[in-house]
């Protein structure tokens, strides 16, 4: 299992403060065959939306174990 990061708290707390933790998590393993797709789109997107957290969420959609661990975490927290 991953170990939680910075990243992951703060996304966490984002989360958490729109009260979307469980639809998130839900979200992210019902959605999990689209996640590469999505993840595609964020990449080409970055430059139109000049933001570096965008490359960063795209590499972490494209690893099922991250996507499922975080998953798990948000559940925990």
């Amino acid at each position: 299992m991953q170990t939680p990061s910075i990243t992951w708290t703060k996304w966490a707390n984002t989360i958490a403060r729109y009260r979307a933790t469980s639809l998130v998590a839900w979200l992210l393993e019902a959605g999990e065959p689209l996640n590469i797709v999505g993840a595609q789109v964020l990449c080409f997107g970055q430059p139109l939306l000049g933001d570096d957290r965008l490359h960063d969420l795209a590499d972490f959609l494209e690893d099922k174990e991250k996507t499922r661990a975080f998953a798990d975490y948000l559940r925990k927290e």
